[in-house]
């Protein structure tokens, strides 16, 4: 993400544009500084993390579409 980008964002932010839980410059705002360490030296991969969540959900990775746990479980990995 750019420097301009990240402007743009918290410009939404402060105008009230977006929600905060659709804003990605707060996407790790809750989080303490050891798990954001561990993401910056590749301890924790946050994609993964995303992915995981996406299946928990039963969502499809790609869209983001229902496609329910039996789907999902019957997929090869990595997806």
């Amino acid at each position: 993400m750019t420097q301009a980008e990240i402007n743009c964002y918290r410009a939404a932010a402060s105008l009230g544009i977006i929600e905060d839980e659709m804003n990605p410059i707060f996407i790790f705002n809750g989080l303490r500084p050891e798990l954001l360490i561990d993401i910056i030296s590749g301890k924790i991969d946050a994609q993964e993390m995303a992915r995981m969540e996406m299946r928990a959900r039963g969502l499809d990775e790609k869209t983001g579409r229902w496609i329910g746990w039996r789907a999902q479980e019957t997929r090869t990995e990595p997806a």
